[in-house]
């Protein structure tokens, strides 16, 4: 085997394709290769915003700028090595993949941002043995990559599918979609979601949304309450506690301004899962307490729903399938990287090993 690998990498504020060192599993670890990873927001975030990484005191992200991180921390792989004091559970070849954590000698790295965490852009990347899980040789990689995309919607919806309450789901990349698959797994109804894009709101109607709302054309709260109380004014915010549903919105773009939004024209007493998180934000707290607002930012998937989700996306209930609008391959992944930024971009482009 080769002591070099090609892989796409970030160095210096720019991601290229390039030529680095295989990476060798230290104690406890596992070298496997790349059979799919899909590209994620986060990727983006990390690349852009290397100011966070800089002071992350966890250590789980590191800022190296003059140093080649493999990003990608959505996977599935193949076994390739066994490091020194592993338990070496599974025969060579076995497709596995892992909650997107690598134990290392001083701490844990999150996959893909610490350039002694590479991740699945590359030829091939490291595991820890105790976290990885064989998966079925028989189901499509592409579709076993997405499970961690889908354990945020698992997680999210975990908390706010409670009572009587009709969903919001605002913003419809591949965390809204996630979401609504989850709210349909879970039996909520009716799900409502909005997004501007055309081909999105369709995606998210193939996978359970009720009723789609287009910003551009309909005030989103007028007609959650139209489809919640039948009325899309605000005059029943008044009596919303004599057992009309309650509103749970889940904030999924990310985008300065949406959770502002949300504050000033939301019911009274809704529920907000911001899973998007703009990097810089306003909201008027004095509404929102005046609304006895419920406001909470990320907080996961924990391990125990990232498992969770794994055994429901083998079993089918969890398809995640549909958000893959384009796969390519490693010489085409950095032009794809870019391409992934936009709005118009497919949910999830997976880059896929030959």
């Amino acid at each position: 085997m080769s002591e070099t690998m090609r892989a796409v990498t970030l160095k210096n504020g720019e991601i290229a394709l390039r030529e680095i060192p295989r990476p060798a599993p230290g104690p406890g670890q596992i070298l496997v290769r790349t059979l799919a990873c899909a590209i994620c927001a986060s990727d983006h975030h990390y690349m852009d915003h290397p100011e966070v990484a800089r002071v992350d005191r966890s250590g789980m992200r590191v800022h190296a700028p003059e140093q080649d991180v493999t990003m990608g921390h959505e996977f599935c792989a193949e076994l390739v090595e066994y490091g020194p004091d592993t338990r070496k559970q599974w025969p060579r070849g076995t497709r596995v993949t892992s909650v997107p954590a690598l134990f290392v000698d001083g701490g844990m790295r999150i996959i893909g941002m610490a350039p002694d965490a590479p991740g699945g852009f590359g030829e091939y990347f490291l595991l820890s043995e105790g976290l990885a899980r064989p998966v079925p040789d028989g189901l499509p990689p592409q579709r076993l990559a997405l499970t961690d995309a889908m354990a945020v919607g698992w997680y999210y919806t975990g908390l706010g599918h409670t009572g009587n309450t009709v969903p919001l789901v605002i913003g419809l990349g591949a965390i809204g979609q996630s979401i609504i698959a989850a709210l349909e797994h879970r039996g909520a109804a009716p799900i409502v979601a909005a997004d501007y894009n055309p081909a999105r709101r369709e995606l998210a109607t193939t996978l359970g949304a009720d009723v789609i709302i287009d910003p551009a054309r309909h005030q989103t709260f007028a007609e959650w309450r139209r489809t919640a109380w039948g009325a899309p004014d605000e005059v029943h915010d008044r009596i919303a506690l004599t057992g009309l549903p309650s509103c749970t919105v889940y904030e999924c773009t990310g985008a300065e301004g949406v959770l502002a939004d949300i504050v000033d024209n939301c019911p009274i007493g809704t529920r907000v899962l911001s899973a998007g998180g703009a990097d810089r934000d306003t909201i008027a707290s004095a509404t929102a307490h005046l609304k006895g607002l419920n406001i909470q930012f990320g907080g996961g998937p924990m391990i125990e729903h990232w498992y969770e989700t794994l055994d429901l996306v083998i079993a089918g209930a969890l398809d995640p399938t549909p958000l893959i609008g384009e796969t390519v391959g490693l010489d085409d992944l950095p032009a794809a990287f870019e391409r992934a930024r936009t709005t118009d971009a497919p949910v999830r482009i997976v880059y896929t090993a030959d």
